[in-house]
């Protein structure tokens, strides 16, 4: 089965892809990413082909473009429609005639939905935004409730779908996706404890836990990473993944960090590409890196000051570690109070009104707070026993065994 994922987006976005491709061709699949020039050499280093979609588009100024138009959550979801709508326009001719030679297409939600309706191709949606799914009102036996919940999902379904159905008519495929031609399946790459089931959802909707890939095979960590790691205490780790800054907010939010690392007499490994190279800038007690695989770093840090990314949030959960939200952009801002109100977090701390004292209080407090460490080692155990690229994987191949019969 040559099987195509297709996805477009941050880091965080194809990290998902790649680790579901990992399983995928574990398990005998013919497997390529289609996504953008710019991860090839990341896609790449975990035994993928990368196949390119797309211009080349500058990722670390579309992240910090996302962080500029997120003063609120309307208009951050507003900037997150028009940069998926357009990418999806720019890729559009590139998905057909790439994915022509596919059995399958793996999409990221809507990502090739069109294109492989258009080739004749089966599609399965992976969703991080289980709001935009299929439902099926006619499952349950209230009529009442049904027509209400119709409504109301078409209420707030339609800031989803105009944008796309406008999309699929420019495409020339006018109406909803996917009829009956073939098998439905749309996998949910979360951890049951956080998203629950919805009974309206179109079968067959599952819910799989998260994906992960290991670490990269050839990644060997630099020799003075291991000598700070193995000085002293444990460090915490500080990452805001994508998400990018104007210059002047890189420094102040710099300043902000090594203060609250001072208070709180805390080392600290900062993963943060956009800090300006100064290394004489560096206190001791930090260490500065613009990437670190993420399965081998957290076994070796105490807990994580970060954005609540997608992929950040569900590595740092597998690894049982205990968080200080700083969220940026509205999906981060929802997922990181829900991780909060489980006890899993400290409560988000706002990125605009940041100042060292605040922070350093928050990461003394987690430190000390022996409950919330117990409670994330045990999210941990759940989350590692779910096996979620597996599930995903024996979905996927039971799908196949549909077609083909």
């Amino acid at each position: 089965m040559k099987t195509a994922l297709t996805t477009i987006g941050s880091r965080g976005d194809i990290q998902l892809y790649i680790a579901l491709g990992v399983e995928l061709q574990k398990n005998g699949h013919q497997v390529a990413i289609l996504t953008h020039p710019w991860a090839e050499q990341i896609v790449k280093s975990y035994g993928l082909q990368h196949i390119p979609i797309g211009r080349d588009i500058d990722i670390n100024y579309a992240a910090r473009q996302f962080v500029e138009h997120s003063s609120n959550n309307l208009k951050g979801f507003s900037f997150a429609l028009h940069f998926i709508y357009d990418n999806l326009r720019d890729c559009h001719e590139d998905l057909l005639s790439r994915l022509s030679g596919f059995d399958l297409v793996i999409g990221h939600g809507i990502v090739g939905e069109a294109e492989a309706e258009i080739l004749d191709k089966p599609f399965i949606t992976v969703s991080i935004a289980p709001m935009g799914l299929a439902r099926d009102y006619g499952k349950s036996k209230n009529k009442l409730s049904d027509l209400a919940a119709y409504v109301s999902d078409k209420i707030t379904g339609s800031l989803f779908s105009k944008p796309y159905l406008d999309y699929r008519k420019e495409m020339g495929i006018p109406g909803p996706a996917q009829k009956e031609r073939f098998p439905y399946l749309a996998m949910i790459p979360m951890p049951a404890f956080l998203q629950k089931t919805n009974p309206r959802w179109k079968d067959k909707t599952e819910i799989t836990g998260y994906f992960f890939a290991p670490t990269p095979v050839d990644y060997s960590p630099p020799e003075d990473l291991v000598r700070f790691i193995g000085n002293k205490e444990k460090p915490i780790l500080v990452t805001f993944g994508s998400m990018f800054h104007r210059p002047e907010q890189t420094d102040s939010l710099f300043k902000t960090l090594c203060d609250a690392l001072d208070r709180s007499h805390t080392r600290a490994i900062l993963i943060m590409p956009d800090l300006v190279d100064n290394t004489s800038a560096i206190p001791a007690n930090v260490y500065v890196a613009k990437q670190i695989p993420y399965p081998w770093l957290l076994d070796h840090v105490t807990l994580a000051v970060h954005h609540f990314g997608f992929g950040t949030t569900a590595e740092v959960l597998k690894a049982g570690l205990p968080s200080i939200p700083i969220p940026h952009i509205f999906d981060q801002k929802i997922r990181s109070s829900q991780v909060h109100k489980l006890g899993l977090a400290h409560k988000p701390l706002d990125m605009n009104k940041l100042d060292s004292e605040t922070l350093s209080n928050a990461i003394i407090q987690v430190k000390n707070d022996t409950v919330m460490s117990e409670k994330c080692r045990e999210a941990g155990i759940t989350i590692s026993q779910e096996n979620g690229t597996q599930k995903a994987v024996k979905l996927i191949n039971d799908y196949i065994t549909r077609l083909t019969r």
